[in-house]
């Protein structure tokens, strides 16, 4: 305490108004700054500041009910941040972008964490423009990973059940670009909201895959102009018709050809196509399984993803290849933006282990 107030004096004898914010020993707190990280210093030995990324700094308390103390940086491009660290059981923000901040952090600075759920009986998944190449779990009661073979996707869960004390905590993703990603993390048995994209197109990044998006741009308008060869797989509901038309295989992906017609008069903008896989049946004591399959690649026949009235639209979606479970189905589901005329149907293995090779495609 005798060396934090050496220091304020120090500070202000200089002219340098140190920077406050608060954390605590459940949540990590992000600084994002405009140069690459030089060096930093943390005043305490309860609480540690490790770099990850060029320019992004990670905070993490190691112990609750910490005392005041101070951060060090300095950055390549010279210059020095003061900070004041203090406890707080709640703090308003989990992250902050450093560039532009002078004495204060402001409300233009701050990162804007997302609100999720999350369960020990499902696991909520997390899709990332960039490969993911850092995530800072809170605390223990979370357990959080890259999926499997995908560089962008994240999975969190809950590591204790509803009968379990669960506190608040946090999981914050970087990504390769240096964009972070904070996240405020609730329990609950039946999350709302099970897979989060931060992605505008939702769309997973497979470790070694062979086809480039221009690749799979061609190949989807090739698909297309090729017509409809299944006939039987698809449902109607609320004056739209979704239905699956074709499937291709190419090298270590495959595609599925779908067609949404709105026979409505009303227009069915698209919020998203979502694909998983689940039980053929499911008893009454059983509640489904669902593993949710991402796409590499997803393609639009109309940019806007808008199903004008007496309209239609093409969606061709590329996975890496796969195969179906005995027992399990395929389903597509598509849901519509700010409205309730969500249509599904099942397709089976047997019309996957059917699919047609795509030609080869200049």
């Amino acid at each position: 305490m005798v060396f934090m107030a050496f220091h304020l004096l120090c500070l202000a004898q200089n002219g340098i108004k140190p920077i406050r914010f608060v954390m605590n020993d459940r949540k990590y707190m992000f600084l994002q700054f405009p140069s690459e990280i030089r060096y930093a210093d943390m005043g305490s030995q309860d609480l540690t500041a490790e770099k990850c990324q060029n320019t992004v700094l990670k905070l993490k308390a190691e112990i609750p009910y910490f005392d005041k103390t101070n951060l060090s940086v300095v950055t390549t491009d010279g210059k020095y941040y003061s900070f004041i660290v203090e406890y707080d059981p709640a703090p308003s923000f989990i992250a902050v972008r450093m560039e532009g901040v002078k004495d204060t952090i402001g409300v233009n600075n701050v990162i804007p964490s997302t609100n999720i759920e999350v369960s020990d009986l499902n696991t909520t998944h997390i899709i990332l423009p960039t490969k993911v190449v850092d995530i800072a779990i809170g605390h223990e009661e979370v357990i959080s990973e890259k999926a499997e073979e995908i560089d962008n996707i994240v999975k969190i869960k809950s590591a204790v059940d509803e009968n379990e004390e669960f506190f608040q905590t946090s999981v914050t993703v970087v990504t390769a670009d240096g964009n972070i990603y904070p996240m405020v993390v609730d329990y609950a048995k039946n999350p709302k909201r099970m897979s989060i994209s931060f992605a505008k197109d939702g769309n997973a990044m497979f470790q070694g895959v062979n086809v480039n998006d221009e690749n799979m741009r061609k190949m989807s308008e090739w698909i297309i102009e090729r017509g409809q060869f299944i006939n039987d797989l698809g449902n109607e509901d609320y004056k739209m018709v979704f239905q699956l038309y074709s499937i291709f295989t190419d090298q270590d992906v495959i595609a599925f050809h779908l067609r949404a017609h709105n026979s409505s008069k009303i227009d069915y903008a698209i919020d998203f196509v979502k694909a998983y896989i689940a039980d053929k049946k499911i008893t009454k004591k059983t509640a489904m399984q669902e593993e949710e399959i991402y796409p590499i690649y997803s393609y639009y026949s109309d940019a806007g993803r808008v199903i004008h009235g007496r309209d239609d639209i093409d969606i061709v979606l590329f996975y890496k290849k796969f195969t179906i479970p005995q027992k399990r189905i395929l389903y597509f589901e598509l849901f519509e933006e700010n409205g309730g005329r969500h249509i599904k149907f099942t397709a089976p293995n047997k019309a996957i282990i059917k699919a047609k090779v795509m030609d080869k495609i200049d």
